[in-house]
């Protein structure tokens, strides 16, 4: 489950008090037999059986406080056989708990509750007995009744709370708000509100919570720094500075502190005084390099944002790497600073200075490969990533990248076997799926082709990049044209802008005779001001067969332009027809 609910067993000894006082009181399950004529043999019997019940009872008692529940069940069963009684099924259930035998525990804990619902410590051990066995559900309902019942008791509502965290943390969040509003603030309840808050995202509740538990402990400086660093999340600058600034007037040594404060002023753009707080922290020898690179990241990460970033980011890292010239962390984040600032050479040198360093680090060889893929620069990725597979043979990212280059570049037989291989490494990773699959289909292996975009699509349903590239394949071998374009047109409600999927489904609407409604979604696609020779050529085809042989020839023509070494568009034009 992961949750933790209060349990505050109960005292032994006045329970087995009770239960005698129940026993021999006479509230016995058994069927009322109150104004009910018996004779004085029968009521002599049933009084017979109640004592052996009870002294059962009051044996398996004292055995359950020796600590030997194994012998106190034996006796609880023998008391049950002369008379079914709530006390006895929940004694019964608390001793099979003991012995972690949850099962039995939860027979015998129902049957308690069934006998006496409204007995709420009963109805309490079933529900931890479900916690127990890992019933969290059944534990959950438990719990819900508790609280119907009895919603005076804090320590219910708390455990009911706790279990829908895991299941519906709204809920959850929802009941934690409701206790504190009914019970006024608690500190368990806050921290959980707290926590549950900041992993939904509600920072400025979670502040909120945090604040209420400073009232109640106002010496905890964790906790105060807790807060300050939930302001920042919340985008409250103003109190996080208050916060952090209280908390170093006490304590002016602190770097954490003083990073907390120059963090602030570096979200609200305050680059220079960012740097004059930072300045003590990335000149002292003594802070280890961890320490000097979360700055660093912490500029990376508002330059990401803010281009005016870059430098104050680019001279902590530089700093780093004349400090620390052996540590590929500081050439890694040059080069990522770099990629933002459009510079790919000096990309190129720093990624490069990352594999030297660190050749088993997958992440160096592939951001070095994505300079090069970026610019369409299909050779030199396979350079790199063929390097980099001998070193990384297992790695699925340098495999997948690798495969598409190869792609790329037509080398289909080495995409396939890499593909191949990466595909045996995440066998259910989608875009590695698709990949494969174009590549099956450059090389004419429809089958192949056809059975990995169904796995595709039976992986993710609504990838409209499958879809559009699965309807295109289809159209092309004028088959299914029917759920092509059905693929097709939903990719374009996903991607109404994409230029190449106007193109998917115009031409499935080419092939389906639809040629004004071709037309009109190529027309788009060319709109989009990214279209290529192909798209061209289907504009030009989509035109003969509406009989405009001029506007035909003027777009095969456009194509030709911009695939010059197309020999069958060029006797298309030279025929003035296809």
């Amino acid at each position: 489950m992961g949750c933790e609910v209060k349990n505050h067993g109960p005292a032994w000894t006045a329970t087995v008090f009770l239960a005698f006082s129940l026993l021999i009181g006479g509230c016995s399950s058994a069927p009322d037999t109150a104004g009910q004529d018996l004779s004085p043999a029968a009521q002599r019997v049933q009084e017979g059986m109640r004592d052996l019940a009870l002294q059962h009872f009051i044996d398996g008692s004292v055995y359950e406080l020796r600590g030997d529940n194994a012998r106190a069940v034996l006796e609880y069963q023998e008391a049950l056989g002369f008379e079914k009684n709530h006390t006895i099924y929940f004694a019964l259930s608390r001793a099979y708990a003991m012995l972690g035998k949850n099962m039995p525990a939860i027979e015998a804990g129902r049957e308690a509750v069934r006998l006496k619902p409204g007995n709420l410590e009963y109805q309490r051990n079933l529900a931890m007995v479900f916690l127990a066995a890992m019933q969290p559900d059944s534990a959950l309902t438990v719990y819900e009744e508790i609280v119907r019942r009895d919603s005076s008791n804090i320590e219910s509502w708390f455990n009911l709370a706790r279990l829908y965290q895991v299941r519906s943390p709204l809920k959850a969040l929802d009941l934690y708000e409701r206790i504190t509003e009914r019970f006024g603030p608690e500190w368990d309840v806050l921290m959980q509100t707290a926590e549950l808050c900041n992993k939904l995202g509600k920072f400025d509740s979670a502040s909120e919570a945090l604040q209420k538990m400073s009232g109640i402990d106002p010496a905890n400086r964790e906790l105060r720094r807790t807060l300050g660093q939930t302001y920042v999340r919340a985008g409250k600058y103003d109190s996080a500075l208050a916060v952090f600034s209280s908390l170093r007037e006490t304590d002016t040594t602190s770097l954490d502190l003083l990073s907390d404060i120059a963090g602030v002023h570096l979200l609200r753009r305050e680059y220079a005084e960012a740097a004059r707080l930072f300045e003590p922290i990335l000149a002292r020898d003594t802070v280890n390099v961890d320490t000097k690179l979360h700055i660093g990241e912490l500029y990376f990460s508002q330059s990401e944002r803010d281009s005016t970033a870059i430098p104050y980011a680019r001279a902590v890292f530089d700093r780093i790497r004349v400090r620390k010239p052996e540590d590929w962390r500081a050439y890694w984040f040059l080069g990522a600073i770099a990629s933002v600032a459009r510079d790919d050479s000096g990309s190129v040198r720093h990624f490069r200075k990352v594999t030297e360093l660190a050749s088993w680090n997958a992440d160096g060889w592939v951001s070095l490969s994505g300079v090069f893929l970026n610019k369409n620069n299909y050779s030199e990725v396979v350079r790199v990533l063929e390097s980099a597979v001998m070193i990384l043979p297992d790695d699925f990212r340098v495999n997948f990248f690798l495969g598409v280059a190869y792609n790329r570049l037509s080398r289909n037989t080495d995409a396939v076997r890499v593909l191949e291989h990466a595909r045996s490494i995440n066998p259910k990773d989608v875009d590695l799926i698709a990949q494969l699959a174009l590549v099956y289909e450059g090389i004419r292996q429809y089958g192949e082709s056809d059975s990995l975009y169904e796995e595709a699509l039976r992986l993710d349903p609504v990838n409209h990049l499958v879809m559009n590239n699965y309807s295109y394949s289809l159209a092309e071998r004028d088959r299914d044209l029917d759920r092509a374009f059905t693929m097709a047109r939903a990719a374009v409600k996903a991607q109404p802008e994409n230029g190449a999927y106007l193109d998917t489904i115009g031409w499935i609407c080419f092939r389906l005779g639809r040629f004004s409604e071709a037309a009109t979604y190529v027309k788009q696609a060319i709109a989009r001001g990214e279209a290529n020779a192909v798209v061209y050529e289907h504009l030009g085809d989509i035109y003969y067969k509406m009989n405009n042989k001029e506007g035909a020839i003027e777009q095969w023509k456009l194509a030709l332009h911009l695939d010059s070494g197309n020999s069958a568009l060029r006797e298309k034009i030279s025929r003035e027809s296809f």
